[in-house]
């Protein structure tokens, strides 16, 4: 979560590679596991949030898991 970049456009089989996972698939299925949103889905919630919220303390910052 925390090599997620909500501001600029995401590669995800690239960020699961670096984060260990052998496809893409694998890294989505446990990202929803610990989120409970898809990968996609928690980077469009991020970018709302910051655009409704501009300059908040979690700016930068990973969002919590449901």
């Amino acid at each position: 979560m925390f090599a997620i970049d909500p501001a600029g456009p995401i590669g995800w089989s690239d960020l699961a590679g670096r984060a260990g996972y052998l496809d893409q698939a694998r890294f989505g299925h446990e990202f929803r596991a610990f989120t409970g949103r898809t990968p996609t889905q928690y980077v469009e919630v991020r970018r709302r949030f910051l655009r409704d919220h501009p300059g908040h303390p979690l700016e930068g910052r990973p969002f919590p898991a449901d």
